[in-house]
Parts: structure tokens; sequence; C-alpha cells
């Protein structure tokens, strides 16, 4: 049967686009040939699309000049006008490995106060992927004064000997992993005393290192 202008249904309407259903006993050949439209060109505009039930498919249409249309996608058919294959492939794969590297330092015991040019040894040990210590001292502003020494690690442990620096307060020693910087630790604070001065005896009088003669 010809286009009757009755089945054509608009569903949605939004600017100058426009779904319209349309439903006929007409078969899809029927309803894609050339010209069956025609009388419906004052409402069928191009970009439009057409939903169609047709006797033998439902497909989705689209609207071309002149109220014809284009073969459309078939969603159901009774029998097979149109076999549209296809096939695709999406293929994602992430392979993410990571591995948690232990490293760990700590400091031994420090003095609380030391002279000004007395040495003094220090230890830490290390353990985890930690292979050599870097050791400094820090004065009360952060700022590197001795070192830093890099040593070794020998059965967990690593030591290095300091010259005591000028004497003053705040001092800190600090020891890091040589390879990891983050890995770090400081030690409470110590003081630097001024340098013992040796009082010598001489018969009634006491002298100076210098040989100075003390007054009592």
């Amino acid at each position: 049967m010809p286009y009757n202008s009755s089945n054509l249904i608009p569903l949605v309407a939004a600017d100058s686009f426009t779904l319209w259903l349309y439903k006929t006993t007409d078969s899809r050949a029927t309803v894609l040939s050339a010209g069956y439209f025609t009388p419906a060109a004052n409402r069928l505009l191009a970009g439009h699309m057409v939903v169609l039930q047709a006797s033998d498919a439902t497909a989705l249409l689209p609207v071309r000049s002149n109220a014809e249309v284009g073969n459309g996608l078939v969603v159901d058919a009774s029998s097979s006008p149109i076999r549209l294959s296809g096939a695709g492939s999406l293929d994602l794969g992430a392979d993410l490995a990571a591995a948690a590297i232990a490293r760990c330092v700590s400091l031994g015991a420090m003095p609380s106060g030391v002279n000004e040019g007395e040495t003094f040894t220090v230890h830490a040990t290390a353990s985890g992927a930690t292979t050599n210590l870097r050791f400094s001292i820090l004065d009360a502003a952060g700022s590197v004064v001795r070192g830093p020494i890099t040593v070794a690690v020998a059965a967990g442990v690593a030591s290095t000997t300091f010259t005591a620096p000028t004497p003053g307060n705040g001092y800190r020693l600090k020891v890091e992993d040589a390879a990891d910087a983050l890995v770090a630790l400081l030690s409470p604070s110590f003081v630097v005393l001024p340098a013992f001065a040796l009082l010598l005896e001489s018969g009634f009088n006491l002298l100076a290192e210098t040989g100075t003669r003390l007054v009592m």
C-alpha cells in the first residue's frame, strides 16, 4: 500500500531535529523505494530520523533530502532484508610491577657534650638494602659544618670519627642512606665546649700552657 500520512507520528522534537515513528503493513523494501515518502516532504526534513515498524522489520532510518530515507539500521526482523555483521575487539592490558625495598638506619649513643678539637666516634646501624651511610655534623641553623663522610656498612654497622667543631650549642649529627636521602636520622643536640687549658706548676707558681705565670 502507498504511504499513509496518519501513520507518521512525531516522537521527539528538539530544535531542527525530529524523531518520527512510522507504522505500516508494507515491507521494509517497499518503504525504502524511491519516492515512498515524497508526500511527506514538508514534514520529513534532512537530518530527521524515522523509527520504522514495517511488516518484516523494525529499523531506524535516516532522512535525506527530498524526504528520501537511507537503508538505516535493522534492529529487529522476521526476515533478514539486510544482514549487518560487525566484530570488534578492544584489548587493554596493563602490567604493573612494584617491589618494596626496605631501608632503615638508626644512631648509636651520642655524647651530650664534647670539647673543641676533641675527636669522637659515632656509630649507626643499617638494615635492608642500605649499603652505605653518610655522616654529617650540622650546626643549630642546619648547615653542614663537618662532613659529609660516606662509610660502607659492614655486618649492619657503620662508624666514623669527627673532630669537634668550634664551641657552641645546638649541634646535631645526621646520618642518611647514601642511596636515598629520605632515609635519614638526626641525633639529639649536643654542646661543644671550649678546650681545657692545662696548668703547669713551677715552684710556687702556676703557669698556663703558653708559660705565662698566673697570679692567684
